[in-house]
């Protein structure tokens, strides 16, 4: 069963980064691009940098490294929908049923609350 959700689960998440991509100010077809949307992703989530290295080098040495992965997963739509200006309700949902949560705040409702600097 869970060799099926991850995937739905990263597929619903890609196809929703160039709705949050354009909403947050970016141009969309930035979240196509492999490896660039999740830079872009980190920016636009404001994950801190000394976090994301520590969570790296965790995810590369210790021996329990996918109980770090699934955390990352199941905290990843709490971000989204705090991004995009949304209540907890809406995280939940977005863990829950991704396929249709994470599209809606990208495309449909949502509006970016951080403010973009350059």
């Amino acid at each position: 069963m869970i060799k099926y959700i991850i995937p739905v689960y990263l597929i619903s998440i890609y196809l929703s980064l160039p709705g949050l991509f354009s909403k947050a100010g970016y141009n969309a077809l930035l979240g196509l691009i492999p490896f660039y949307n999740i830079y872009l992703l980190i920016q636009i989530l404001e994950i801190n940098p000394i976090f994301l290295g520590i969570v790296s080098l965790g995810l590369i040495f210790l021996p329990f490294r996918e109980y770090i992965a699934t955390l990352i997963l199941v905290f990843i739509p709490f971000m989204i929908a705090d991004a995009y200006d949304k209540n907890m309700i809406y995280g939940i949902l977005g863990f829950v049923l991704p396929f249709i949560m994470l599209p809606y705040i990208g495309y449909f409702s949502g509006a970016y609350r951080y403010d973009m600097e350059d």
